[in-house]
């Protein structure tokens, strides 16, 4: 017997959903569901490389929010500050009319690191949140 399927809905904005169904078409994907699976085992798989980092890290952090959100930017400052330690620069780029690109250099310990990325990836509006580490 195969491995137990559960049931779940989302919720999704109609142009993400748009925009997977345009790719599920161009890459011959056999199901929204498929789609989802293969999208959830990446996101899985980020989290446990970055559980794994130890010792001292540098690297990126490339932060993609809308800034329409209501207290977003100003969560993200305060956020940026209370790091300080860690957070060596910060560049701002206005994407589009709606969304915002910052990268954040980072140098300290992994565990701060990973905890800075974690917070940032939570909040109501982070599109996403990538880590590099060089």
């Amino acid at each position: 017997m195969g491995e137990k399927i559960t049931r779940v809905s989302l919720t999704l904005p109609q142009d993400l959903l748009d925009e997977l169904d345009h790719l599920l078409e161009a890459q011959k994907y056999a199901s929204r569901s498929e789609a989802v699976r293969d999208s959830l085992r990446d996101f899985l798989a980020n989290y446990r490389w970055r559980q794994g980092l130890s010792g001292k890290c540098l690297g990126v952090l490339a932060v993609v929010y809308d800034h329409d959100v209501r207290g977003l930017t100003d969560t993200l400052v305060d956020i940026q500050h209370e790091n300080a330690n860690i957070i060596k620069a910060v560049q701002h780029l206005h994407a589009n009319a709606k969304n915002c690109l910052e990268t954040l250099i980072v140098s300290g310990r992994a565990e701060d690191i990973r905890k800075l990325v974690d917070r940032l990836s939570a909040l109501r509006g982070v599109k996403q949140a990538k880590l590099v580490v060089v």
